[in-house]
């Protein structure tokens, strides 16, 4: 009996300490999942912190390249300000404006450190860019439950580095259909870029190209589809496209309509070389070109009720002119010269053609060589062909459409700087 009650005795003892065991093993998990949370959201943090400083960096001195002008900052890693200046006084502050909008901030005798650093050499990941900036974010937790087995606390730890490139980051063509073939090119055709080619379609051949037509990205850009790609008969696309990508917002979605008053003018209509200047309004017939004639645009906005069409070997000129057509078809051929540049300034800044998001008309812009379309192309439910630009010079052109077939030889140097923002050096997360 004494020693049936002395095992007893043992086992409350081996119970309790197991009970403790276990507590202790249970509150080490549940800390490290709290320090897990903390871990994605000091990520978070750094991420918003990086970016908003290179953006800063852009907005301050359009492609990020001098230190020291017009509040761009470079330096080595240095501990955000306590407090931030409102407004911040360069773009690394406003990187730590953003760390602390997402719950991260230096304060005096604080658990949180924010360091920002930047420059126009390196950055440290080895990736060629104008400039980069990166965020390093940490935080001591607190430990809880594990603090049992000698846990009193745990540091977390995030870095991020964005930099702007001055052609891959950004893009110059949004094909924005989800569905079905949205891309393609027959024969000997190419379509060459200087900035990212993004492709929402998920069928697995969103891209088809045939006959040995190809897509080059060039200067580090890369072309994203959703779905994948088919090619046939020597056709490529350099570099190998990334597939199975998410799809890409409609960047310029909130571009406003313009407002419709009331007719200036019935149409245009010029042959057998015709010349004519006109002015912005409302065009309530359709602009056609022929017989080698030629119509200049004076700066403005232009609403086009009927289309417009310019046939070959006619010619159309325009600065700092938007083309928004309401209604009807816009079908610009070969054997002229087309010379049509966006607006610098205003709500259309970067604008040349938008076609209304209602009008889902088939569009045609195939001037080839001849063709210098500059600014933004923005025909987001319709299918355009397009062949343009030179091989010496390309354009400054970002095309977003619902789909696209390209024609011909076509070239794009750089994307439009919109007031909606766009593709001028590219921003993105490199590390």
């Amino acid at each position: 009996m004494h020693g049936r009650h002395s095992e007893r005795g043992q086992a409350v003892i081996l119970f309790t300490l197991s009970v403790i065991v276990m507590f202790g093993v249970l509150g080490l998990v549940v800390d490290i999942g709290w320090a897990y949370f903390r871990k994605q959201a000091a990520q978070a943090a750094a991420d918003a912190a990086a970016l908003a400083a290179v953006r800063e960096a852009v907005q301050w001195a359009p492609w990020g390249q001098t230190c020291g002008v017009a509040g761009v900052a470079c330096q080595s890693a240095t501990t955000c300000p306590n407090p931030i200046p409102n407004p911040p006084t360069n773009n690394m502050q406003g990187g730590c404006a953003y760390a602390k909008e997402n719950g991260f901030a230096v304060t005096t005798g604080g658990n949180q450190t924010v360091t920002m650093a930047g420059g126009t050499s390196g950055p440290p990941v080895g990736v060629t860019v104008n400039y980069w900036a990166t965020a390093v974010v940490t935080e001591t937790v607190p430990q809880t439950f594990s603090a049992i087995l000698g846990n009193t606390s745990l540091t977390v730890s995030a870095r991020a580095t964005a930099g702007t490139m001055s052609g891959g980051g950004g893009g110059c063509i949004y094909v924005l259909n989800q569905t079905g073939t949205s891309v393609s090119g027959n024969g000997t055709t190419l379509l060459q870029t200087a900035c990212g080619v993004y492709v929402n379609s998920t069928d697995q051949k969103a891209v088809t190209l045939t006959g040995g037509a190809k897509i080059n990205a060039t200067d580090g850009a890369s072309v994203n589809i959703t779905g994948n790609w088919s090619g046939n008969g020597n056709s490529t696309i350099t570099p190998t496209p990334n597939v199975g990508v998410s799809a890409t917002a409609d960047p310029f979605s909130s571009l406003p309509a313009p407002s419709v008053g009331s007719c200036t003018s019935n149409g245009v209509s010029l042959t057998n070389q015709q010349t004519l200047t006109i002015d912005p309004g409302v065009y309530c017939g359709p602009i056609t070109l022929g017989g080698q004639s030629s119509l200049t645009l004076n700066p403005g906005l232009y609403i086009l009720k009927g289309g417009i069409s310019v046939g070959a070997g006619a010619n159309l000129s325009g600065s700092g002119v938007t083309l928004y057509n309401q209604s009807g078809s816009i079908s610009m051929g070969g054997g002229g010269n087309i010379t049509l540049t966006a607006p610098t300034s205003g709500t259309y800044k970067g604008v040349v053609i938008f076609q209304d998001k209602s009008n889902s008309s088939t569009a045609s812009l195939i001037g080839g060589a001849t063709q210098n379309i500059s600014g933004l192309v923005y025909m987001p439910t319709a299918s355009l062909t397009y062949g343009g630009g030179s091989s010496t010079s390309g354009t400054t052109t970002t095309l977003a459409v619902g789909s696209l077939s390209f024609s011909g030889n076509s070239y794009i140097a750089s994307g439009a700087v919109t007031a909606l923002g766009g593709s001028g050096p590219g921003i993105s997360l490199i590390e």
